[in-house]
């Protein structure tokens, strides 16, 4: 979540605080695109993948179903 955090700060600085201004490159532009970028990054960081493992054996009538959740990383 840190990476997404300090895209999101840059991201601002460069929107909000430089002045600069280039003929190739649009410095506002920019900043929205890392704060973007550090948005997306924080929402899947915080998501979780829920999976079902489910488990049969042959010889026996036996039948074990179990839910995992886990973080995406």
């Amino acid at each position: 979540m840190a990476p997404g955090i300090v895209l999101l700060i840059i991201g601002a600085i460069f929107t909000f605080a430089l002045k600069a201004e280039s003929s190739w490159l649009n410095v506002r532009v920019l900043g929205l695109i890392l704060m973007l970028g550090g948005v997306a990054f924080i929402a899947r960081s915080r998501m979780k993948r829920r999976e079902v493992v489910t488990r049969e054996t042959d010889g026996a009538e036996v039948e074990e179903t179990q839910v995992v959740e886990r973080r995406v990383e």
